[in-house]
């Protein structure tokens, strides 16, 4: 009995360290954090050759994300080409009235029109006429274009207006484009004919050495002349070349000789068919600050004490040194009976001189 003692002693410390042991191992492994298993599994070459299970949810960002595709990056050229589209090519729309110059409405006139286009798809011009209804009104629109042109035809009227059209395109500022308004449409002048008069022909050029004497120049004649005739020019030019090189300000004083001149425009000159009554001055100075080129200018001119009514455009010009030669050229028309009647007849237009 004595040795059993010890044996059954021993048996039980081995026991309660076996337990022991046991229990530490299983309390190890439940502490061992979470990360460690997550980066052991990204590491095995088997798990990164297997690929992941799709993952099913019905979270609303998800199914966004699937749904919407990521758009194709558009080249310049196609932005460019849309960008055209919507600011250059514009719904026109025009309402217009055709009045004579005392008002009366012109009826029936023909209307020819023109529209520009470049869409980023296609350039050109669409044309086309209509007929303005018994009292002047007429509409344009039905098309798309950058601008619009207006040219009313009738016979024994003349256009008396540059109001005809307009741009629409929004590539121009908002006070440049045109604004359609059904109830207040725009008016186009027309110049009801009064009857052509004799008129004469004014196109001369002369090449005359340097002065600073003033000029006289007879329009009707075609000539200089010592003293009287429509014209007298003074040039003052300072000293030394003009050039691009060496440019001073240099300018020509014009004075009418028994009236007076209107500054006009080329565009004005063209579509004015009687001279003014009033608003003349006798005498200016016309500048070139730049050194080269010319002093271009047209004028609406009454001389020889209301005689003589002229449209007439002027270009002077000197040269580079003061002993070069200045070009002066004139061209224009006249009434010479003391009318104001610039209609005219082909058929009866003399040249100056004749």
């Amino acid at each position: 009995m004595q040795i059993r003692r010890p044996i059954f002693l021993f048996i039980a410390v081995m026991v309660v360290l076996i337990a022991l042991a046991l229990w530490h191992e299983k309390r190890k492994s439940v502490e061992m954090p979470p990360t460690a298993a997550v980066e052991t599994n990204v590491a095995s070459p088997i798990t990164a050759a297997v690929p992941s299970a799709p993952v099913r949810t019905n979270s609303p960002v998800a199914q966004t994300a699937k749904s919407v595709p990521t758009p194709p990056m558009e080249s310049k050229e196609q932005q460019m080409r849309e960008g055209l589209a919507v600011l250059n090519d514009v719904d026109i729309e025009f309402y217009g009235r055709l009045e004579d110059q005392f008002g009366n409405a012109i009826g029936n006139a023909k209307i020819k029109f023109e529209i520009p286009f470049n869409n980023g798809q296609a350039v050109g011009v669409n044309r086309g006429t209509i007929t303005a209804d018994g009292n002047g009104f007429f509409t344009i629109s039905g098309y798309k274009g950058k601008s619009l042109s207006v040219v009313p035809v009738k016979s024994g009227y003349a256009l008396a207006s540059l109001n005809g059209g307009g741009i629409y395109s929004y590539l121009w500022s908002e006070s440049q484009r045109v604004h359609p308004d059904q109830n207040n449409p725009t008016v186009i002048k027309m110049w009801k004919l009064q009857g052509a008069e004799p008129l004469v022909d004014i196109g001369k050029e002369y090449k005359l050495p340097f002065t600073s004497a003033p000029i006289f120049f007879d329009l009707i004649a075609g000539k200089v002349v010592p003293a009287g005739g429509d014209l007298k020019i003074t040039v003052n030019r300072p000293s030394g070349e003009i050039s691009e090189h060496n440019p001073q300000q240099w300018s020509i004083d014009v004075e009418v000789i028994g009236g007076g001149f209107i500054a006009t425009s080329d565009q004005e000159w063209k579509i004015t068919y009687f001279a003014p009554d009033d608003g003349y001055q006798p005498a200016g100075t016309f500048t070139n600050n730049n050194g080269i080129g010319s002093v271009n200018e047209i004028f609406f001119i009454k001389s020889r004490d209301g005689q003589v009514y002229s449209k007439l455009a002027l270009s002077f010009s000197i040269n580079e040194t003061q002993d070069g030669f200045m070009n002066v050229r004139f061209r224009g028309i006249a009434n010479t009976n003391g009318s104001r009647n610039w209609e005219g007849d082909p058929n009866t237009l003399k040249a100056a001189g004749q």
